[in-house]
């Protein structure tokens, strides 16, 4: 007599993925970039020269000229961050799945490497000029909706103090930052602003910056989010794939991907940013 089996529950993979909600990472876009084609491999350093300052002399007539000797400031990026990623596909994974694993958790792992990347680069608010910054780790500033433009405006007089050009200011802040922001009165009047976050986390623009959100901001102690003000000349920033490869194990039947990123940033311009060290309070 031949036993059913009436419980078998065949398993079937769906080719329409699961949603995944990643990070909002906005910094690689707003820092300058220009080096990035110098980098060959790790330790690599880009030499940045410069111009030194000419001096400006008051002339009497028939006086003998003094001349000055030029200077050519020199700095280095360093290519000093390494990266890598690595996993293995079977291929009893491969062959039973209807959906392209390697090619799709290679993507998941470059999407990973823009988010350590990303918050690299915000790390850097450390490095603004000490003069730029309102507010202490220790003595924070309350920032609600009562409050915000006036510190978000000091942040554009320091640019302008230090004759940071108004072009392609950026404004980067964290989710509790804009909510506190829709609710200003100056950014409602702007009469600019959508109800969501587009894609690239750009909000809309308020007192001269292009406003960005990014989930990449750290919250430091005491509940205390830097948000940073910069022009791209603030930061520079290369980076390179150094290696992306897939690679066959001799003993196994899988697929090994494995890949090798490197990067490295520097701050030339610490005047270029302004920072408020604030608590974002909603009242």
């Amino acid at each position: 007599m031949m036993m059913a089996y009436t419980n078998f529950q065949p398993e079937i993979w769906s080719k329409q993925l699961l949603s995944v909600f990643d990070k909002q990472v906005v910094m690689a876009k707003l820092v300058n970039t220009d080096y990035e084609g110098d980098i060959k491999e790790a330790g690599t350093s880009v030499r940045v020269r410069s111009y030194g300052n000419v001096t400006i002399n008051t002339y009497t007539r028939n006086q003998t000229l003094s001349f000055e000797t030029l200077t050519d400031p020199m700095q280095t990026l360093m290519i000093d961050q390494q990266r890598y990623f690595a996993f293995r596909v079977d291929d009893l994974d491969l062959a039973q799945s209807n959906i392209n694993l390697k090619d799709g958790y290679t993507e998941r792992a470059a999407i990973a490497i823009r988010n350590v990347v990303d918050s690299h680069l915000f790390g850097k608010y450390t490095e603004v000029q000490t003069s730029n910054v309102q507010g202490t780790l220790a003595a924070p500033l309350t920032v609600n909706k009562n409050t915000i433009y006036n510190y978000i405006t000091q942040m554009a007089e320091a640019l302008d103090t230090n004759n940071v050009p108004n072009e392609n200011r950026a404004l980067v802040i964290s989710p509790k930052y804009k909510t506190v922001m829709l609710q200003a009165p100056e950014f409602v009047r702007a009469g600019i602003m959508g109800d969501s976050v587009v894609q690239n986390g750009r909000v809309g623009q308020l007192a001269g910056f292009d406003v960005y959100v990014s989930t990449n901001i750290p919250v430091l102690a005491g509940g205390v989010v830097p948000m940073m003000a910069l022009h791209p000349q603030f930061l520079s920033f290369a980076s390179q794939v150094a290696q992306v490869e897939a690679v066959r194990p001799a003993d196994q039947f899988s697929t090994v991907v494995r890949g090798l990123y490197l990067y490295g940033s520097k701050v030339f311009h610490p005047e270029a940013a302004s920072l408020v060290m604030g608590v974002p309070t909603i009242i």
